[in-house]
């Protein structure tokens, strides 16, 4: 399975880098993430990665947790839904497409 293209990405997002920010997203299976992994994962830049997980916060999408103790790391999680089930079946799929891949 071939990843989502920037250009596709922004014709089903409306943004070129939404679908690789929700596919790291929907990889951590529900776990609490901050926006550095998501950055260090996707190796977009900070100024995208944020906007984005902004916008998939207010459309209720992700819940912010808090904040690392003593730090200025913000934390959120998924809030589920089918939409994330359905990107964590992407994300699954891009997966052993890559591990067969390899091997």
């Amino acid at each position: 399975m071939e990843p989502i293209a920037p250009e596709e990405s922004r014709l089903f997002f409306g943004n070129s880098y939404m679908n690789a920010v929700v596919i790291e997203i929907a990889a951590l299976e529900g776990e609490t993430f901050s926006p550095k992994q998501i950055v260090e994962a996707t190796g977009l830049l900070g100024s995208i990665v944020h906007p984005l997980i902004h916008k998939l916060r207010d459309a209720h999408f992700l819940e912010f947790v808090g904040r690392v103790p003593r730090e200025r790391t913000l934390l959120y999680r998924i809030r589920d839904n089918y939409w994330w089930e359905a990107a964590r079946r992407y994300a699954a799929d891009r997966q052993a497409t890559t591990e067969r891949a390899a091997s």
